[in-house]
């Protein structure tokens, strides 16, 4: 076992080794970088960690970088490009997590410090992959157990990696891989005999995007187009922070839950009450139908094209 590597070169590659742990030919790392208007993202092969590598580590001096913990089957960053992983992960803040952790039955196999003081960030490897539900209950079960954070517990999540610097803190603070055993890896049942009941054992979301809003006209075409960050800031008013999320306008909150995504969906991780998850998402459509109280369907959906072209100031060929 490594504890506290010298050299953040070789603990950002030995990371991202473990997340690239039975990659197939295909699949692709997920990067991002927080820029003054949203977020950057760009897929890497999981063969070229070295190259992933390089990236994180040129933009990582200027702004907060982050990396899909799931590889991604496709050049999208949601969840319909993952058809599994082989970690659990969660995140940890609250002081309690550090003695749960060093009394849990199945060690993790990484520990990393996202660069606020006690703020913590768990991965167990797991012998096989596991479904997107079967990550997203399990992590939700780890984290109730281990006191993490409850909503940040989905298969699309974006953590900082090592050598990475949290720019939330001036001066900014280093990311550290705290600890690191690659030959510390879990059958998914071992994990779960042991944790409590899944408390939240909902099916997944919906798709955030359905096929029927491919574009079928040119002013649907120049809607989607729209970026999440500009259709939340003109219909809601709100502004994203560095990692792409805002306060969530359909729910109250004190944490930024509403992820936006650089393919111009949206989706809420957050939730209304203790047994109700918030789960709206969708595109820009799906937002200002949610914001106006209208259907996007029939004649509600002739209403929202007709609102949000008002709105953007389209022509019925989609241009200002």
């Amino acid at each position: 076992m490594s504890t506290n590597p010298p050299d953040p070169a070789r603990e950002l590659c030995s990371y991202l080794r473990v997340l690239a742990t039975g990659a197939t030919p295909g699949q692709f790392f997920d990067v991002r970088w927080s820029t003054t208007d949203g977020m950057n993202q760009r897929f890497i092969a999981a063969d070229r960690t070295e190259h992933a590598a390089s990236l994180i580590t040129r933009m990582a001096w200027r702004t907060d970088v982050y990396v899909g913990v799931a590889l991604r089957d496709t050049r999208r960053g949601g969840k319909d490009a993952i058809s599994g992983s082989r970690l659990l992960y969660i995140e940890c803040d609250d002081p309690e997590a550090q003695a749960l952790l060093e009394s849990f039955t199945l060690a993790p196999s990484m520990i990393v410090a996202s660069g606020t003081p006690g703020h913590l960030h768990v991965y167990w490897s797991l012998r096989e992959p596991a479904s997107g539900p079967q990550v997203e209950s399990a992590n939700r079960r780890l984290a109730l157990a281990l006191a993490g954070d409850p909503v940040s517990v989905d298969i699309a999540r974006i953590l900082r990696p090592p050598s990475s610097r949290n720019h939330k803190h001036n001066p900014p603070r280093a990311v550290r891989l705290l600890r690191l055993d690659p030959h510390i890896r879990h059958e998914l049942s071992e994990l779960t005999a042991i944790l409590p009941a899944d408390p939240q054992p909902v099916a997944a979301p919906a798709r955030r995007a359905g096929p029927r809003r491919a574009g079928r006209t040119a002013v649907d075409r120049a809607l989607l187009a729209i970026p999440a960050a500009e259709y939340v800031r003109v219909l809601a008013h709100r502004e994203p922070n560095r990692a792409g999320k805002v306060l969530c306008p359909f729910h109250e909150e004190q944490t930024p839950s509403l992820q936006l995504y650089p393919d111009g969906t949206f989706y809420c991780y957050g939730r209304h009450s203790k047994h109700r998850p918030c789960a709206k998402g969708g595109t820009v459509f799906d937002f200002a139908a949610a914001m106006w109280g209208l259907a996007t369907k029939d004649e509600d959906f002739l209403e929202l094209r007709r609102r949000l072209a008002d709105l953007f100031a389209l022509t019925p060929t989609g241009r200002p």
